[in-house]
């Protein structure tokens, strides 16, 4: 089909499909953890986790094959541990309210809070740890690529 947009409005459109994009990523975040805190249940999000992984796996594969980290954040130790004590503290402070509502225990929540921010936190420096060296990996692949490339012409 023929494209009825110029240039102004085709960058208009991929800022607006952006935007909605993280919209929906947050927003369904935000629906889930509301889900939990509340008495919604785990077994209540399965469709909003499909839908949230898939987005989330969409994104950072395209990221990653085109070379794309982030506009502001470099993939280095640094910004991993960083990143990762975020989610790890919201997700700690989020499992110390569950298990404080369910059992009313002070100390078992607090240990529970401690125990799940130490697991997320291992878990995501990890993770980004391998996707920061599979990221550079295919920034260098892409480097080469262009490299041979601009040789033959």
């Amino acid at each position: 089909m023929k494209n009825n947009l110029d240039e102004r409005q085709e960058l208009k459109l991929l800022k607006i499909e952006h935007n909605g994009c993280w919209i929906a990523f947050w927003g369904l975040l935000i629906a889930m953890l509301i889900q939990i805190l509340g008495n919604g249940g785990i077994k209540n999000l399965i469709g909003e986790w499909i839908v949230f992984m898939c987005l989330a796996i969409y994104l950072m594969i395209g990221c990653m094959k085109n070379g794309i980290w982030d506009r502001k954040l470099k993939p280095d130790f640094k910004t991993n541990v960083m990143i990762s004590s975020i989610a790890a503290s919201v997700m700690g402070i989020i499992w110390f309210f569950i298990s404080y509502r369910n059992y009313h225990k002070l100390i078992g929540s607090i240990a529970t809070g401690v125990f799940m921010f130490l697991a997320i936190e291992i878990l995501c420096i990890a993770a980004l740890m391998v996707s920061s060296k599979i990221y550079k990996s295919r920034v260098q692949k892409l480097e080469e690529i262009e490299e041979d490339s601009m040789d033959e012409n």
